[in-house]
């Protein structure tokens, strides 16, 4: 088992994102790791809100996930977040999810996005702030 990224957001398993097979299904972890992800930009200082607020969008590009143990309903998680690579417009995000009772790691997964300028849809370079709160 890898060691815990800092940040993290916990989660309790819904129903409905679990499958006949009794486990969450697979696609629900790129949802886990949306809020993750939104939640460590707005602890770091950087809201999602701030960020259309300067104008700015992120387009998600490109994502992979690895699962390695199965959650089940009403399972509390921990998912954790950190910043990957951090390039010109580009940002991959890291993700871990842990189960809360009893630590075991459930999976593992990226997200890479795009800033975009929201108006004209097209690349934008990552905001000096934002790659500071970042790094």
């Amino acid at each position: 088992m890898s060691e815990p990224y800092p940040f993290f957001t916990p989660l309790r398993v819904r129903f409905n994102e679990t499958d006949a097979q009794g486990h969450v299904n697979f696609a629900w972890y790129f949802n886990y790791f949306d809020v993750a992800l939104i939640e460590y930009l707005r602890r770091v200082g950087y809201s999602y809100q701030r960020m259309l607020e300067a104008g700015l969008d992120m387009f998600y590009v490109d994502s992979h996930a690895a699962y390695l143990s199965p959650a089940y309903f009403d399972e509390a998680l921990r998912v954790h977040c950190r910043p990957g690579k951090i390039g010109n417009t580009s940002l991959r995000f890291d993700f871990q999810v842990f189960a809360q009772a009893d630590g075991r790691e459930i999976a593992t997964g990226e997200i890479t996005v795009v800033l975009i300028h929201r108006q004209s849809r097209q690349k934008a370079s990552i905001p000096d702030e934002l790659r500071k709160v970042l790094s």
